[in-house]
């Protein structure tokens, strides 16, 4: 009979109780729900499930990709309580999180025609299909049923302001959407990547899209990083989710290069949030150095620059034990981490950018907590038992001793969501916001430290800012005094679902995550699809019927417009940019009230213009596309907090070498209207100029 596990109990100010696991017998993780298995034929082809291979110096090995159960996952209640099925997968790992990406690109690279793709069993996991298959077939596809059979969400959702094309509706990975007519969703293409994981594959599937492995054209894909020339191969209705040039926080080593920039000019205090690295073969002069002025007894933890899911990390503490031949991170390791029960944990939070310029960044207010197997120690000779120092999913979970956890609402176990932790410090006392405000800052100053190097890339390499999106993983380590430290940022974190628990915090994720990103239906789709398009419309939403130009064809009015979204300007747009930004710039810009007042500090500045003026008045074209876009984009954030802009993100335009037009324009439409937690105001006050603009 097995041992029961230590249980340690927290009474919080609710009356609740959070639990955390101590100790398990080693054979009890094993222990699993067998979900149920769903055999449907999807397509008139049989799918198989395929273990591929791929060869490498001359032998054959099984590629990872994601191995997808006989598993469903079904939402259920239990004892009163919703559960979700675990989806298994080989790995809850950030694939390829920091590498710009050798083998990834959107011109067929990403999946060589030799390999075959993993498909899952279970036929609502992904609905797969080739694009011949997609061509040949002329009458309606079966399609993926919902394990909500009764409940199914809008197809298409609309802007609060009239004349916008509709935004294509994404609901759960076990919800389904309306089912449009075949003739209007054959152009609803995803295109599949080879680390594209299950919970987006059955979130995008039930969202009425086709995933597909080598389509001829696409809307969507989530792939890896791309070397920032491919991504001028975008076309203008495709998404796709990176920005050029993120591996300049992805890498470790980039990492801490930004990082010491900012450092230089802004001082350790503002920017002294990531502990002390050194980057070889470069800096190992001074390593050296440094390392001859400190006793042995001091670890350091050292990792490969480009690496994810603990590959290759080791804590050391003698010279000797440096490897040489290769290039590292050796990094101070943090000795006085804060401990639950004794063991060491860090947390993955999910940060969301869906614009440059303007910078909007959101914070999940859900994430994770991943705990070390083992007790933690500082003795010297522990330091080889990465289950005592590291915190990984993917190390920790082939410990004897570690407890899985399928409840997201009980601190119990090696894995907890981020709410159930403030639950916790909140029944010790700990005050939960001034943690949350210092993860909001670790985020946006991180973010800054790029955004100069990422609008010089994003302006030479991507058309028009439709065309991408992303979700960062950061990782942050709290110390014993609660303050937060950042490891590392991950440009592919992982949404493999291991776990009930998993699943209910990365589910919503993508969800929302793919409804912010604003798809449309695609500009090139035939006029027949857009005649249909536009009758549906018509017959199921008369009050969005709007008017097609006199040159296009019907239904193009209801589709993306790529001219809304183009980095080039008109000439009024031209002019009062280059006065923020070329003139007021030069002066010292305070806030004042309830405008942007600029003050005359001796540059010839004609101070009748400069005593007092606002952004917000005579509102251009382009002035209210953007707005328009931050309001339908914040509509569809629920579970998300943007930090930037915010209420008080002024404070960070003395970190922003130049502060561009779109960020002062978004900054003061937050502070007139970012307090009111209904946004009628700001939208009543948008419409009208809206309609102003339409009519100039």
């Amino acid at each position: 009979m097995p041992k029961p596990r230590m249980i340690e109990k927290v009474v919080t100010d609710s009356g609740t109780e959070c639990q955390h696991s101590t100790s398990i017998l080693s054979d009890q993780h094993t222990n699993k729900v067998k979900p149920a298995v769903v055999k449907k034929k999807l397509v008139k082809k049989s799918l198989r499930k395929i273990h591929p291979a791929h060869t490498i110096n001359g032998k054959s090995k099984a590629s990872s990709y994601d191995r997808v159960s006989n598993s469903t996952c079904k939402k259920a209640k239990i004892n009163g309580k919703s559960i979700y099925a675990s989806i298994q997968s080989e790995n809850d790992c950030d694939a390829s999180s920091s590498v710009p990406s050798l083998a990834s690109n959107f011109s067929g690279e990403e999946l060589d025609s030799s390999e075959s793709v993993q498909i899952p069993a279970d036929d609502e996991s992904c609905s797969y299909i080739t694009e011949e298959e997609c061509d040949a077939k002329e009458t309606e596809p079966l399609t993926v049923s919902s394990d909500k059979a009764d409940v199914f969400q809008p197809a298409l959702r609309f802007s609060a302001f009239s004349g916008v094309p509709p935004y294509l509706n994404f609901c759960l990975h076990d919800e389904k959407v309306v089912e449009l007519p075949w003739i209007i969703r054959r152009c609803l293409k995803w295109k599949l990547s080879t680390i594209t994981p299950v919970v987006v594959r059955k979130t995008v599937v039930n969202s009425g899209f086709r995933v597909i492995k080598e389509p001829k054209d696409w809307i969507g894909t989530w792939g890896k990083h791309m070397k920032s020339p491919l991504f001028t191969s975008i076309l203008e209705h495709q998404k796709v989710n990176h920005f050029p040039g993120t591996f300049q926080i992805g890498r470790k080593d980039r990492l801490w290069r930004n990082m010491q920039k900012m450092v230089a000019k802004y001082g350790n205090e503002e920017f002294g949030f990531l502990p002390q690295t050194f980057v070889l073969p470069h800096d190992l002069r001074l390593l050296r150095k440094h390392w001859s002025r400190r006793t042995t007894d001091v670890p350091w933890i050292i990792k490969p620059p480009a690496s994810a899911r603990g590959t290759g990390i080791q804590v050391i503490h003698e010279w000797n034990q440096l490897p040489r031949k290769k290039p590292l991170v050796v990094q101070s390791y943090v000795k006085n981490p804060y401990l639950i029960n004794g063991t060491k944990f860090d947390i993955r939070l999910y940060v969301f950018v869906t614009s440059v310029n303007p910078l909007r960044i959101y914070l999940y207010e859900n994430g994770l907590v991943r705990f070390a197997s083992l007790t933690y120690s500082t003795e010297m000779n522990s330091l080889d038992d990465l289950y005592v120092h590291l915190t990984n999913y993917s190390v920790n979970k082939h410990c004897e001793g570690y407890v899985a956890n399928e409840d997201a609402n009980v601190c119990q176990g090696h894995k907890w969501t981020l709410a159930s932790l403030w639950t916790y410090f909140l029944g010790l006392g700990v005050d939960v916001e001034a943690i949350k405000s210092s993860l909001s800052d670790i985020v946006i100053k991180t973010l800054l430290s790029v955004t100069p190097a990422l609008n010089e890339m994003l302006k030479n390499n991507v058309a028009n800012r439709y065309s991408c999106f992303e979700l960062f993983g950061f990782d942050i380590l709290l110390d014993s005094d609660l303050k937060p430290w950042l490891l590392e940022v991950n440009i592919s974190p992982s949404l493999h679902s291991t776990s009930s628990l998993d699943l209910s915090v990365k589910g919503p994720l993508i969800k929302n995550v793919l409804n912010m990103a604003r798809f449309q239906f695609p500009n090139n789709a035939s006029s027949l699809s857009k005649e249909h398009l536009a009758n549906y419309i018509s017959t199921y939403f008369k009050e969005r019927v709007c008017e097609k130009s006199s040159e296009s064809d019907e239904g193009s009015q209801y589709c993306h417009d790529p001219s809304c979204s183009r980095f080039d300007l008109s000439e009024e747009a031209t002019k009062k940019h280059e006065f923020y930004e070329n003139i007021v710039q030069r002066a010292v810009s305070v806030p004042s009230g309830s405008c942007w007042t600029v003050q005359n500090q001796g540059h010839k500045v004609p101070t009748d213009i400069v005593e007092e003026t606002n952004i917000l008045d005579g509102l251009t074209r382009d002035d209210v596309q953007h707005l328009i876009e931050t309001e339908d984009e914040l509509s569809q954030s629920t579970g998300f907090t943007r930090v930037f802009p915010s209420v008080n993100s002024e404070r960070y335009f003395r970190f922003m070498d130049k502060i561009s037009y779109y960020d002062m324009l978004l900054n003061e439409w937050q502070k007139k209207f970012g307090c009111l937690g209904d946004r009628t105001l700001a939208i009543d006050y948008l419409k009208s100029h809206h309609e102003t603009t339409k009519l100039s």
